[in-house]
């Protein structure tokens, strides 16, 4: 066996088992050992098996086969690192065997290492526990209603932490960021709504102002009619001050007017005095 990977049986097992009968709250809930804990205390699985990288080459080949072999769904805590519950017979550590052996076999020797995992004492799980379990449990009853062709890989940290978050196990700064994002949005609201007291407020402005510009507009058209008729005003006063300016053009010009006049009476004065003459039959 490569020195590099070493028998992963006792190590993970046993570290699972302190997490769970310590309960290490400064354990990340997202670490690996951490999740394979909360399975191991939920039941979900009886067996974990890791990988070498460098002799699988990738996780794909790794997995079918596995899913093949196990009947239930396979957990994945980590890349190259799954946990399952291996179907019954036998002692845990002669079926962790008999898995570890039909693995090799096809992916190769030393690629994969499977062991059993510790049984916890039992002991009232927690609520976020109980939600992991009951996931397990429903993925499993899918499966087995589905048939024998379905297979699933889950991914135990998303479960997890799902599970702790459904249940508060994290809730302290999630309600905070929750309770911000409240905030936020109230404000939000109470923004908007005095901007709508200012739009309806301008609204009624923006009215009372085109009302002044038409009171504007008809001023403008006074005064245009004003401006115009000082215009005029100005042009006669403009000839009569011509006119003032030069007398003797004044004075021709209305002596002219005054013979005109007078001509015309004469001529019609003429005409009344003229003998009427009658035409015989």
């Amino acid at each position: 066996m490569d020195t590099r990977f070493p028998e992963p049986a006792a190590e993970p097992a046993s570290a699972a088992a302190d997490a769970v009968a310590d309960s290490a709250p400064a354990m990340r809930p997202d670490s690996g050992p951490a999740v394979l804990a909360d399975l191991i205390a939920a039941g979900l699985v009886s067996h974990e098996m890791i990988g070498d990288p460098g002799r699988l080459g990738g996780e794909t080949e790794a997995l079918r086969l596995l899913c093949r072999l196990i009947a239930g769904p396979v957990w994945r805590i980590e890349p190259y690192h799954y946990a399952f519950r291996a179907d019954p017979g036998g002692a845990p550590e002669a079926r962790a065997a008999d898995l570890e052996a039909a693995l090799q076999a096809e992916l190769g020797p030393d690629a994969v290492w499977v062991s059993a995992t510790e049984r916890p004492e039992a002991a009232d799980l927690d609520q976020p526990l109980l939600l992991l379990r009951a996931h397990g449990a429903a993925v499993q009853g899918a499966i087995e209603a589905a048939g024998p062709e379905v297979q699933a890989v889950i991914g135990a940290r998303f479960a997890a932490l799902a599970a702790r978050l459904a249940a508060g196990g994290e809730g302290g700064a999630l309600d905070a960021r929750l309770a911000a994002i409240e905030a936020r949005q109230a404000a939000l609201l109470a923004a908007i709504e005095a901007r709508a007291d200012e739009v309806v407020a301008l609204a009624r402005l923006g009215a009372a102002l085109g009302q002044v510009l038409q009171r504007l507009d008809a001023q403008a058209e006074v005064l245009h009619t004003h401006i115009a008729r000082e215009d005029i005003v100005a042009g006669r006063l403009a000839e009569l001050g011509a006119m003032a300016g030069a007398p003797a053009a004044f004075g021709e010009t209305l002596g002219l007017t005054l013979a005109e006049f007078l001509a015309r009476i004469e001529n019609r004065e003429a005409l009344l005095a003229a003998p009427r003459t009658t035409q015989a039959g």
